[in-house]
């Protein structure tokens, strides 16, 4: 009777002790991992008691120019809908860098003359001021060329991962949130509080085209790239028929002249050499299917082929169709994880926070994430990308100033016209340093032109503020 008692009073013991271990880990993992998020909550009802007490700090961007300030205890955007969707707003909940700098924002200036100011004036305390890696320079080119049109763009530094421009179309602003905020949440047309750079999910089109040319190099380690196809124009399978642009018969191709001209045809039987296992390998290595390193709110990339889909299914995932889908940021994170020679940056738009005498409180610095691909595989790709431009699809971007790379995509839309893409980089001639990364698609702007559009607009600005 003693030994079972005894085993009972082990088994209760056990019982509190794991439930205890349990209530550490969960503390630990609230105080440790998911601090920072819940910091950042719009709904985080410690942070709105703060805001009663202290003024909100301003928002800048790289060279200084005011992006968001308090006024008469309200938030005033000076730049209007230009900073919509990557500053936010601080109403309605938090959204952008509002939120993502909240605590920074909030974070009281105790000094002993804020302290009497709070004491026996009753005025608030001033949070952090913000400096942003933005640069309104490419903001506002990026915004007038997307004037009228539908669709996100991204620029990043390659080696640091600072974001120079986010930029979503329609908009909104955020001046007016309060006031607009019904007829905003209604508009299922336009959607204009979606920021597409971000949480934009579209299918790839031709730009997935640099995935299967990985894949492709990947599992033949870099060596016997001399897969040759003649193009008719059109490729026939067991269940479908999949067409070059405009049917055109592109002839004897190998994989670069294939790369420049975008022949579906060859591309489609590229993949017909490559396992669904070895592509989705590439795909997920890329960040397909998993978190990207990213500190707002994003939408995850899909790549849902399997080995017993359709060939139908299987070709047009080859050339960027199907179920596959992405966003500009992360075709831009790609892009520039290529330009930087295979090394995969985090993109971030938190520069520093100061106090109001300009004293650096926080600097948020580079963080280097892994080598997605060997740099040979980059240099690889740099080259494909670069005679996309030279004698490919994207010639209209050749510039004497400066070396552009990239990938034209289309992107076939079901319901109205297909989506223009273009994603790459450029860099100036004789340095490979200073290296600008982009990816940019405008909705139903057609076969790849919008998107070299707006390219050329970013382009024109890197050439004017060369270093």
């Amino acid at each position: 009777m003693v030994d079972k008692n005894r085993k009972i009073i082990y088994t209760i013991t056990s019982i509190f002790i794991g439930m205890f271990a349990l209530l550490i880990l969960y503390i630990v993992y609230f105080t440790a991992i998911k601090q920072k998020q819940i910091s950042v909550h719009p709904y985080n009802t410690r942070l709105n008691t703060l805001e009663q007490e202290v003024i909100r700090g301003d928002i800048y961007d790289a060279n200084m120019k005011i992006l968001a300030t308090t006024a008469n205890n309200k938030r005033e955007y000076p730049k209007g809908s230009l900073y919509a969707h990557a500053v936010g707003y601080s109403q309605r909940g938090k959204t952008g860098v509002e939120a993502l700098a909240n605590t920074e924002l909030l974070y009281p200036d105790y000094n002993l003359v804020s302290l009497f100011k709070n004491a026996f004036a009753n005025e608030k305390f001033e949070g952090r001021d913000i400096v942003l890696t933005l640069d309104d320079r490419y903001q506002a080119a990026v915004a007038k060329a997307m004037k009228g049109k539908k669709g996100g763009v991204i620029v990043i530094e390659p080696a640091t991962g600072k974001i120079k421009a986010m930029y979503g179309s329609p908009g909104f602003d955020p001046n007016n949130i309060n006031q607009d905020w019904e007829s905003l949440t209604q508009d299922t047309k336009n959607s204009p509080l979606l920021n597409r750079t971000t949480n934009g999910l579209y299918p790839p089109g031709s730009i997935f085209k640099i995935i299967t040319a990985l894949a492709y190099i990947s599992e033949n380690k870099g060596e016997n790239l001399d897969f040759m196809y003649e193009c008719t124009g059109k490729i026939t399978g067991d269940d479908y028929s999949i067409q070059c642009y405009n049917k055109t018969a592109h002839g004897h191709l190998d994989l670069m002249g294939a790369f420049y001209k975008s022949c579906n045809t060859y591309f489609v039987k590229l993949g017909e050499t490559i396992s669904v296992k070895s592509l989705k390998n590439t795909a997920e290595k890329l960040g397909f299917n998993h978190p990207l390193y990213f500190d707002m709110d994003y939408a995850r990339s899909k790549f849902q082929l399997v080995e017993t889909e359709s060939p139908f299914e299987k070709a047009a995932t080859f050339i960027g169709q199907g179920k596959t889908l992405t966003t500009p940021l992360h075709m831009a994170m790609i892009a520039s994880c290529i330009a930087n020679d295979g090394v995969m940056m985090k993109p971030y738009l938190l520069d520093y926070s100061m106090n109001k005498k300009g004293s650096v409180k926080v600097k948020y610095l580079p963080q280097y994430k892994e080598a997605i691909m060997e740099e040979e595989t980059a240099k690889v790709l740099q080259d494909m990308m670069t005679g996309v431009v030279s004698e490919g699809t994207a010639a209209k971007l050749k510039r004497e100033n400066i070396i552009v790379g990239g990938k034209t995509g289309t992107a076939q839309n079901e319901t109205s016209e297909d989506h223009s893409w273009f994603m790459g980089f450029a860099k100036y001639k004789n340095e490979d340093k200073n290296k600008l990364a982009f990816a940019v698609i405008v909705e139903n702007g057609g076969k790849g032109a919008k998107a070299l559009d707006v390219t050329d607009k970013i382009l024109s600005v890197y050439e004017e503020i060369k270093p």
